[in-house]
């Protein structure tokens, strides 16, 4: 019997019954909120006397150690039948790195006793489910399958002021360093509560090359329909791009199927500027809505308060 401990969980392995992969999936957390991006933990674990080799699809950019769902490697989720065929890989981002689509791809090799571990992104905001809802998840690879974890994910406890469509614009409401009603990144991101705006610090490497965002989380509304959008902004050197994206259901989950682009030409410096744009969109099957705050083109700093959209 060997013993294998990943995380809290602790499994026993009897020799003579279980062999070669085996699978264990873990959740860091047993409750999300809507503004978290869920991370699964998988580790592989080689409990063969032989060395075994694993054939992984990575998500774009591979040195994220970011798993592919949805050909090789599949997500098992009881009770929700919005995700029966779940993926996490949304177009147009780059193709999953794999023996496909990349002639130099290399499988994982582990020793006898190795293990390899990887995280899942579980974008269940990519489907119509209704919050709150509780997952409960296997990972499934060949004729193998991992143990359960179940979790629940609760609604923002953000809220809205007036006729305006985003939740917590103003940045007035969150807790534990994060703003109600929008996904952060990373640590580039500041959310001051006190003086209530969102703030990036982006280096050159980055501005030149992806760019940085964060986003709302998703608002339903009314298409065909204009709007009108406002912000202060100010910024060090970044450019400002704020998407206004129209989502629909498009093969039984979220996509974008429409989007304003909204560029914000301003001096550098240390002035806030309120800009007001119109936008519209005109694609009935537009169902949801997502502010998408990017920046690009130079290193610096910006800053976004007092953001409102208001139908027309």
């Amino acid at each position: 019997m060997k013993i294998f401990q990943a995380g809290n969980i602790i499994f026993l392995i009897f020799s003579g019954f279980l062999w070669g992969m085996q699978l264990v999936l873990e959740s860091p957390k047993m409750i999300y909120q809507e503004e978290e991006t869920i991370f699964l933990n998988l580790t592989i674990l080689n409990d063969s006397s032989e060395i075994e080799t694993h054939v992984i699809e990575f998500l774009q950019p591979r040195e994220n150690n970011l798993m592919y769902i949805g050909n090789l490697h599949k997500l098992k989720i009881e009770g929700i039948p919005e995700m029966t065929n779940f993926t996490n890989h949304m177009p147009p981002e780059p193709k999953p790195h794999s023996p496909q689509t990349n002639k130099n791809y290399k499988p994982i090799v582990l020793n006898p006793g190795e293990t390899y571990k990887i995280r899942i992104p579980f974008f269940y905001d990519y489907y119509p489910v209704k919050l709150p809802a509780t997952f409960n998840v296997n990972f499934c690879w060949l004729n193998k399958t991992s143990n359960a974890v179940t979790f629940t994910v609760l609604p923002t406890k953000g809220t809205r002021r007036g006729d305006n469509l985003i939740i917590n614009g103003d940045f007035s409401q969150g807790e534990d360093g994060t703003p109600y009603g929008w996904k952060v990144l990373d640590d580039r991101t500041r959310w001051d509560s006190s003086q209530k705006f969102l703030m990036y610090s982006v280096d050159r490497k980055t501005a030149e090359t992806e760019g940085y965002w964060a986003s709302s989380i998703f608002h339903e509304i009314s298409s065909p329909g204009e709007y009108i959008l406002s912000v202060r902004t100010k910024t060090s050197g970044p450019t400002i791009i704020i998407f206004v994206e129209g989502w629909g259901i498009v093969g039984g989950r979220r996509r974008r199927i429409e989007r304003n682009e909204c560029f914000y030409h301003q001096p550098i410096n240390q002035t806030w500027e309120k800009q007001v744009r119109k936008v519209k969109f005109t694609n009935p099957e537009v169902k949801w809505m997502r502010l998408k705050l990017y920046v690009y083109g130079s290193p610096g700093d910006v800053w976004f308060s007092d953001i409102s959209m208001i139908k027309k």
